[in-house]
């Protein structure tokens, strides 16, 4: 089953590095270097930060980025060591430095979805923006070929898994609940 998978995972792969081409290189460069770090989604959370109202938003969106790097970058990679994919035979296609961790789940998408889940829950006038860029996300870390598909899927879903555990979580820090 496992070997099904894998074989699928390549395919798929092979397929996207076939149809690169320049413009769709360098957006998809830019978008998955906005996601380096969390960047895009800390940007995103400041102005929440910054207002009253919207304190507990922002702060949850950082605490849905904190829950979901623990379970994806520093939990399941480590359990799981699948070596990704650039490591493999994509050289000839590799358009940014191979990164230096390993490739289940996808960090950029799990942090991505994250923050989607609370953006949906919290504050769903911006949800659409949020999970597009998101799904944008995901999809150029499949483009530049430093992640597998299933990687991706995971990394979706425990993102979005997170971001859901976070609102409750962010809800008990009795710092957040007073007014500046």
């Amino acid at each position: 089953m496992l070997e099904r998978i894998q074989a699928w995972d390549d395919r798929m792969l092979l397929r996207l590095a076939k149809r690169h081409n320049p413009v769709l290189n360098r957006i998809m460069i830019i978008v998955t270097t906005t996601g380096n770090n969390g960047y895009i989604w800390f940007a995103l959370a400041l102005p929440f930060l910054l207002m009253n109202k919207w304190r507990l938003t922002g702060f949850t969106i950082l605490a849905a980025m904190g829950i979901a790097s623990l379970t994806g970058e520093i939990t399941i990679k480590h359990l799981v060591k699948r070596v990704r994919p650039c490591n493999k035979a994509y050289d000839e296609y590799l358009l940014i430095e191979n990164p230096p961790h390993y490739s289940f789940p996808s960090g950029h998408t799990t942090a991505s979805f994250a923050v989607s889940a609370v953006v949906m829950f919290m504050c769903p006038v911006v949800f659409v923006p949020v999970l597009l860029y998101s799904a944008l996300m995901a999809f150029s870390r499949l483009y530049l070929l430093v992640h597998y598909p299933t990687d991706v899927m995971a990394g979706m879903c425990i993102g979005f898994i997170c971001g859901t555990v976070s609102i409750p979580v962010a809800g008990y820090i009795p710092f957040f609940s007073f007014q500046i």
